[in-house]
């Protein structure tokens, strides 16, 4: 009998996190997936909803490959991918171990790209409607102090979809952006903060912590709601290119439009980058202090109100 049910393979579906939740949930709707991780015993729970488990390290183009082998010789084809797996970078830009951010690149940005280089032939070949969904993060609409290579790999992550987007309709193949805003997950207990005592971040130490679990503090919006709300807008005919959804989402890509002396000064505040200043009372540059100070001089409730929205969603 033939299985007409779409084929799912979804990356990075560790127990407990957002891959997980969207293979349970894309086997709720109907389809025939298959989860995967470095680690298939990280996949506890998920063969009782009918879900097939693969080993697949994205860093590895051999790993890539025979887990995309096994998929199309078990089902004939892949009809969704979803890339979750991911990688949090933290630390200070000028003081990270270039291996991590090593790591991060090699699992967030170039992961994706080997496991679409494996998939897309099969899903151009079966001449019918295929899709890609990329989980980026709203932290690459937005940089935030201690987390800017995590940022930058999300931003890269964004701007490969885009291109893919438009290199790959005219197969008939979609490609959709899923960006999380603070969701419950893995991904802030992968990696520790770690900085020398020669570091002049020294003093931050605290706060670079409470940006790399920062997702995961307050109230972050549960990995399956968030499964629940994304993946029907995924098997929908017409998905958007972007879908952002989860607690800070929508504010956080506000601030990409909000004016760049109001944001730094705003991350500054909430990220703890004052704290290096000696006596510094404001967390913004003396420059960006200024224009701010004019602002409020001619635009004084406008100005308070962005300050006082921001500060208390971040």
């Amino acid at each position: 009998m033939t299985d007409d049910r779409r084929v799912v393979l979804l990356t990075g579906c560790s127990a407990g996190g957002i891959g997980h939740h969207l293979a349970i949930e894309f086997a709720a709707r109907g389809c025939r997936v298959y989860a995967s991780a470095r680690n298939t015993e990280r996949l506890c729970g998920l063969e009782e909803h009918g879900i097939s488990l693969v080993q697949l390290d994205v860093t590895s183009d051999d790993s890539v490959r025979s887990a995309v082998a096994q998929v199309l010789s078990e089902a004939s084809r892949i009809d969704i991918l979803v890339n979750n797996a991911g990688l949090i970078c933290a630390g200070p830009v000028v003081d990270t171990d270039i291996a991590l951010v090593r790591d991060a690149f090699d699992t967030n940005v170039l992961g994706v790209a080997r496991v679409c280089t494996a998939v897309t032939p099969s899903m151009i070949a079966q001449g019918q409607e295929g899709l890609i969904v990329n989980v980026g993060s709203v932290s690459g609409y937005a940089a935030t102090p201690w987390v800017g290579y995590y940022c930058a790999t999300k931003a890269a992550l964004h701007t490969m979809s885009d291109a893919m987007r438009m290199e790959l309709a005219p197969f008939g193949l979609r490609v959709v952006v899923v960006a999380p805003g603070a969701v419950k997950s893995n991904l802030a207990s992968h990696r520790d903060v770690s900085l020398s005592d020669q570091s002049p971040f020294l003093p931050a130490t605290q706060a670079i912590r409470d940006r790399a679990t920062f997702s995961q503090s307050g109230n972050p919006t549960p990995p399956d709601t968030l499964a629940k709300v994304v993946v029907p807008q995924l098997l929908a005919r017409n998905p958007r290119p972007y879908i952002t959804y989860g607690r800070h989402a929508t504010m956080t890509w506000l601030l990409y439009y909000v004016p760049m002396f109001i944001r730094d000064s705003l991350l500054a505040r909430r990220f703890g980058t004052r704290s290096l200043a000696a006596g510094a009372t404001c967390p913004v540059t003396h420059q960006s202090g200024t224009i701010a100070a004019v602002y409020l001089y001619h635009y004084p409730s406008t100005i308070e109100r962005l300050y006082a929205f921001f500060s208390n969603i971040l």
